[in-house]
């Protein structure tokens, strides 16, 4: 195209990615905190999980809508890469049958309870990733509503020292 390697490569270190999609959002005690809010089907949610995956290292914050969504393809990635998940929303009962015997699974209530649900499990070295393989709209006013939920918990979090 023209333009330097070195220029290039220097502009995609630099660029942090799309809000909302796999966006990492902070680093608190070691443990990485990642809004994947974009992914609202299971096939955005298998891709994070095997894009972040590196062995049972991620705690997945999941729900909402499921648009009547088969959760039980979610199993390969959850059993291969989560150490816990938090479900919440209106499709959370179905999210914790579909999974709970190959991770353990918590119910939550809010997001902020949902992140500090998996800040308390998460050990350095960790993922806490919000791909929820829902639609947002039981409790938010959209993905993007629900990514900077999301993201402010992260944020009272590292504000309290987490």
């Amino acid at each position: 195209a023209g333009l330097p390697l070195v220029g290039m490569v220097a502009t995609l270190r630099r660029f942090g990615g799309l809000p909302h999609r796999c966006q990492r959002v902070a680093e608190i005690a070691g443990v990485s905190y990642v809004n994947d809010s974009k992914g609202t089907n299971i096939g955005a949610t298998i891709a994070a999980l095997n894009g972040m995956g590196q062995g049972r290292n991620i705690l997945l914050i999941a729900g909402g809508q499921g648009k009547g969504a088969d959760f039980a393809q979610l199993r390969p990635a959850v059993g291969s890469y989560c150490k816990l998940l938090v479900v919440l929303g209106e499709d959370a009962p179905k999210l914790q049958a579909a999974l709970q015997d190959i991770a353990p699974v918590t119910l939550a209530g809010t997001m902020e309870e949902a992140v500090a649900v998996a800040a308390a499990g998460a050990a350095a070295g960790d993922v806490v990733l919000l791909s929820p393989a829902c639609a947002s709209f039981d409790m938010f006013s959209g993905y993007a509503h629900r990514g900077d939920v999301f993201s402010r918990a992260v944020a009272q979090l590292q504000e309290a020292g987490a």
